[in-house]
């Protein structure tokens, strides 16, 4: 038998540190998750984490940095008790209204028969863009609610 060199052995331990790595780092498991917000931690990605933290020091490290930065040492939204994004108990109704005929007391006025509440919409309190489709709702809603930056 022949004995391990110095380049075996470097050859091994850079494999078994990137194995380790690759199966316990949540962004390359769950790469869906990228860029979610803290919470509640995943207890396997975590565990996974810590395997490769104990067996092999610096990718272990470079694992639970990488998960944290990204967000994917978190569990999903809907396993937290919420609502995933995107998801409502009732579907959208889509409400055609000629162009010509289109102002503010007729939206409040569709809007107040079709959910049975009173709907008063003041000047500065909401914003409207067309959309094409209904699909292009959270897109719209989403850069909405974006933080503005500051010229």
């Amino acid at each position: 038998m022949s004995p391990i060199t110095r380049r075996h052995f470097i050859g091994w331990t850079v494999t078994r540190g990137t194995l380790c790595l690759g199966l316990g780092c949540g962004t390359v498991l769950h790469p869906e998750r990228r860029g979610q917000p803290a919470g509640p931690l995943d207890w396997k990605i975590v565990a996974l984490d810590t395997v490769g933290l104990l067996l092999f020091f610096v990718p272990g490290v470079i694992a639970f940095a990488v998960d944290f930065s990204n967000g994917t040492i978190y569990l999903p939204r809907d396993h937290q008790g919420q609502k995933p994004r995107y998801q409502t108990d009732q579907e959208f109704a889509q409400l055609t209204i000629p162009k010509q005929e289109i102002s503010v007391k007729k939206i409040e006025q569709l809007v107040s028969e079709y959910t049975d509440q009173e709907i008063s919409l003041k000047p500065g309190t909401y914003q409207t863009e067309e959309l094409k489709t209904i699909d292009e709702f959270w897109q719209v809603s989403d850069r909405y609610r974006a933080p503005r930056k500051s010229a």
